[in-house]
């Protein structure tokens, strides 16, 4: 079942606003207007199979990082999911979901407006993943 986000920012600069529009499309949300997203993308004949672990999370933990250092106030924030995330790997002849990827091998869209580099979007994962570790 596709997953809403909405989020209203204040005062913010537009090329603010449009990175992190880009940002959300780059992981596979599709605007549906304004700062209202759609995930997954139906557009990409992925309708149902939300990729939580390489997209969902990736792209709101990026939004979180990105208004903490950008100090942007956000005066409202919705997230409406119906949704499983589901790994099975027990069955190697059938496994269910995708494992975690690095930031390399993450699957990144085209966005409408390419504000959102990729390579840093990829190289946040990989940092995030690397200030994990031990």
């Amino acid at each position: 079942m596709p997953i809403t986000l909405s989020y209203d920012l204040k005062d913010t600069p537009p090329n603010q606003r449009n990175y992190i529009r880009s940002m959300f499309e780059r992981f596979g949300w599709k605007r549906l207007g304004g700062s209202v997203f759609r995930y997954p993308n139906d557009d990409e004949g992925n309708a149902g199979m939300e990729d939580w672990l390489n997209d969902v999370a990736p792209s709101l933990m990026f939004f979180r990082s990105y208004v903490r250092a950008k100090k942007i106030r956000v005066r409202f924030f919705t997230l409406d999911a119906m949704s499983v995330a589901r790994i099975d790997y027990s069955d190697p002849h059938a496994p269910v979901g995708k494992r975690p990827m690095s930031g390399s091998k993450i699957s990144l869209r085209i966005p409408e407006n390419k504000q959102a580099a990729e390579t840093t979007l990829r190289q946040f994962i990989d940092v995030a993943t690397d200030a994990a570790g031990e």
